[in-house]
C-alpha cells in the first residue's frame, strides 16, 4: 500500500503538536538523527518512551498497550520539541510517521489502516529494545485500558 504525506497545517492539526507529539515507527529516529546531523546516541535526548497506544484484538477482546517512541514535550514551550514558535516543525522533511502521515481530519477508516501499519512496526523486538533505552516520557494523556 503507498500512502501520502499529509499537508496539512491548520490550527487543528498543529495543536496535536502542543498536547501530545506522535510516535515513531522503526527508522524514523535513525532517519531523524541523520537529518539533525547527531549520532543515534546524540539524538536520543529528543525521545522518550511513551506508554503507547491501547490496541485490542476484536476477535478476542483483549486489550494491550503497545509502547512507543515519541518525540519529548517541552515543557516551557508547552509543544513538541520539534515545533518552532512560529508553529512550524522544525524536521518536517523526516517528520515521525505518526506526524507525516496522519492528520486530524482524515477519516476513520484510513486513520485505522495507517494506525494498524505503525503498530506492525512498533511492536517489533529492534523497537522496543531501542524504546527502552529512552527515559520514560513524563507528560502524555494517558487512557484507561
Amino acid at each position: 500500500m503507498v500512502m501520502e504525506r499529509t499537508t496539512c497545517s491548520c490550527n487543528e492539526c498543529v495543536d496535536c503538536c502542543k498536547r501530545q507529539p506522535a510516535a515513531l515507527v522503526a527508522g524514523d529516529m535513525e532517519r531523524i538523527a541523520a537529518f539533525l546531523g547527531k549520532s543515534l546516541e546524540d539524538a536520543k535526548a529528543y525521545f522518550w518512551a511513551s506508554p503507547g497506544a491501547v490496541a485490542m484484538n476484536r476477535a478476542t477482546g483483549r486489550v494491550w498497550r503497545i509502547g512507543t517512541i515519541t518525540p519529548r514535550w517541552d515543557r516551557r514551550r508547552k509543544r513538541c520539541v520539534f515545533l518552532t514558535d512560529e508553529d512550524r516543525c522544525s524536521i518536517h522533511e523526516v517528520a515521525p510517521f505518526g506526524c507525516a502521515y496522519f492528520d486530524t481530519h482524515m477519516d476513520h477508516d484510513e486513520g485505522h489502516t495507517r494506525a494498524l501499519m505503525a503498530l506492525d512496526s512498533q511492536q517489533t523486538d529492534e523497537y522496543q529494545e531501542l524504546r527502552r533505552s529512552l527515559p520514560l516520557a513524563d507528560h502524555y494523556k494517558p487512557r484507561r485500558v
